[in-house]
């Protein structure tokens, strides 16, 4: 692949993802500040701004009075200007997430299913996608693509990953089923199924692509996004863009092996809810299903411990993602619940801090968690047809 530089076409292309990333992050912005925030004429904004609103992107939000001459407008997004849908197939559930333009859920619905099969999942997405039809109607057209996340390597790990014990019973058919997930059927037929085009990512890049456009506040433009559900993985974030690698497999946390194997030979299966349900059955003690279990004393001590253990088999990991990544913050998303969240951040703080010679970042808590990968996935359309990537600037041929 070689870059052949950019056409002025690409360059207004670009130039407008740029102006809607600047206006999304400044509502009520005028043309004359966008003007000095870009660095573009303010012809150039006054032609792309106009062509904004005709394809109703942009709103005039209000008026902005000068010291002299007439008064500018202020821009900002228009919310119903464009909409994206995300579906999400994970280990547990199926959702589905509509957002508009701005980022604001119009539309959020789950469905709870263990390891779902393929007719399952079509049956369950089929459901989902009519009721963003009759919800949305005659905008339907507005919907600009589907997005699709879910984990790589559905079919691996089950002996550690499945706790279900009727499920358990028939691993290797299971297995047999979920063989489908390697394969792009899935969004081949949500394609054909909606008419829309559909842009996949695994779970743990949709949900930081989710943190990185809608994130509120000064955007940080160099973090590790660490997604934790039944298994876990990770996304490399840096200057501003999902970093995929030679094979799109970059920042595959959960594939890097732990310290000891006491609680799975490989972080997806150490750090997980499933880990988290292993470690209290062979303790016990119930599942907590509620807000008050979660606060007992012998739920917030085991918490403690498999929080401490864990945040011990991963420590290496981390320290070699500040090492060859050196980011500014690592955000941990995902299902686990915020009290065990917490608990896990102060253990890997503490660790981070005793054993490494580089700064540690701040580990935080994401801001969208058990939600952040649907929503991430109904981002992907959204971020490919509107966000300001810099390939969009170049053409690219493969090298002979």
């Amino acid at each position: 692949m070689k870059s052949l530089g950019s056409t002025s076409e690409q360059s207004r292309i670009y130039n407008e993802r740029i102006i809607l990333h600047l206006v999304r992050r400044r509502p009520g912005i005028s043309r004359v500040t966008i003007a000095e925030e870009t660095g573009l004429s303010t012809q150039t904004i006054s032609v792309i701004t106009s062509s904004l609103l005709d394809q109703g992107l942009l709103e005039v939000s209000g008026k902005v009075r000068g010291k002299r001459g007439q008064p500018s407008v202020k821009l900002s997004i228009n919310a119903q200007g464009a909409y994206g849908l995300g579906i999400n197939v994970d280990r547990d559930h199926i959702s589905a997430v509509l957002l508009d333009f701005s980022g604001h859920c119009v539309l959020s619905l789950e469905r709870d299913v263990p390891f779902p099969t393929e007719q399952v999942a079509k049956d369950i997405a089929s459901e989902l996608i009519s009721e963003v039809k009759a919800r949305l109607q005659d905008d339907w057209v507005k919907v600009k693509g589907i997005g699709f996340a879910k984990p790589d390597y559905m079919d691996a790990w089950l002996d550690s990953l499945v706790t279900d014990s009727e499920l358990r019973m028939d691993l290797a058919r299971l297995q047999a089923e979920l063989t489908y997930w390697q394969s792009d059927a899935f969004e081949t037929w949500l394609a054909s199924e909606t008419g829309l085009m559909c842009y996949k990512e695994n779970d743990a890049v949709a949900a930081a692509t989710s943190e990185l456009l809608f994130t509120q506040g000064t955007q940080v433009r160099h973090f590790f996004y660490l997604f934790v559900s039944i298994a876990c993985g990770g996304s490399i974030v840096a200057d501003g863009e999902c970093y995929l690698g030679a094979h799109g497999k970059a920042g595959s946390f959960g594939l890097i092996p732990t310290l000891s194997g006491k609680h799975g030979r490989w972080i997806l299966e150490a750090l997980s809810l499933s880990s988290l349900k292993r470690f209290f059955a062979h303790h016990g003690q119930e599942y907590p299903e509620s807000d008050v279990a979660w606060q007992t004393p012998d739920v917030v001590r085991l918490i403690d411990r498999w929080s401490g253990e864990v945040a011990e088999e991963i420590q290496p990991a981390l320290s070699a993602v500040i090492a060859l990544h050196d980011p500014h913050m690592i955000m941990i998303g995902g299902r686990l619940p915020i009290v065990v969240v917490d608990q896990l951040i102060c253990h890997m703080t503490r660790l981070l801090n005793q054993q490494s010679v580089l700064p540690v970042p701040t580990i935080s808590v994401a801001q969208h968690t058990a939600t952040g990968v649907t929503m991430g996935a109904a981002v992907l359309p959204l971020y490919e047809t509107f966000a300001p990537q810099r390939d969009v600037l170049l053409l690219t041929t493969n090298a002979k």
